[in-house]
C-alpha cells in the first residue's frame, strides 16, 4: 500500500483544499503567541516567515513519521544555524515540536486505517 504524504494526509484531517495547505498548516504548527503576531509580521515583513513556509513545504512532501522527524531536525538546525532574538528568543515561528506531534497524529492515524482495512479485508 502507498503511503500518503503529509499534506494529503493533513488536508483530509482538517477538510481543507491543497491550495490552502500552507498557509493552514503554519497556523496550526505556530506557537500560540506568534499567532497573534503572524498576521502583521506577514504583511510588515514578508520575509520574516521563509524558512518556516519552506519547512512546512517539505513536512508536507514527507510520507512517514522518519521523514517527518528529518524534517523537524532540519528545521531546528536552521534556526540554531542563524539564531534571532525574534526567532529563537521570542519564538515568532513555527514550533518544531507541534509539527512534529502532528505528523505523529496523522501517520498514526493512516496506519491504523491500513491495518484496519486489511482485517476487515481477510
Amino acid at each position: 500500500m502507498a503511503r500518503q504524504q503529509f499534506q494529503t494526509l493533513f488536508c483530509q484531517r482538517f477538510r481543507c483544499p491543497a491550495s490552502a495547505y500552507e498557509l493552514r498548516a503554519f497556523n496550526r504548527c505556530l506557537y500560540w503567541h506568534a499567532k497573534l503576531l503572524a498576521p502583521i509580521l506577514r504583511r510588515l515583513h514578508p520575509a520574516f516567515f521563509v524558512e518556516d513556509f519552506k519547512f512546512i513545504r517539505n513536512l508536507g512532501e514527507s510520507t512517514g513519521v522518519r521523514d517527518a522527524d528529518v524534517d523537524v531536525l532540519n528545521f531546528h538546525d536552521v534556526n540554531a544555524g542563524k539564531p534571532t532574538f525574534w526567532r529563537t528568543g521570542c519564538k515568532l515561528r513555527v514550533s518544531g515540536r507541534r509539527a512534529s506531534r502532528l505528523a505523529h497524529q496523522l501517520f498514526r492515524a493512516e496506519r491504523e486505517a491500513g491495518i484496519g482495512a486489511k482485517c476487515q479485508a481477510v
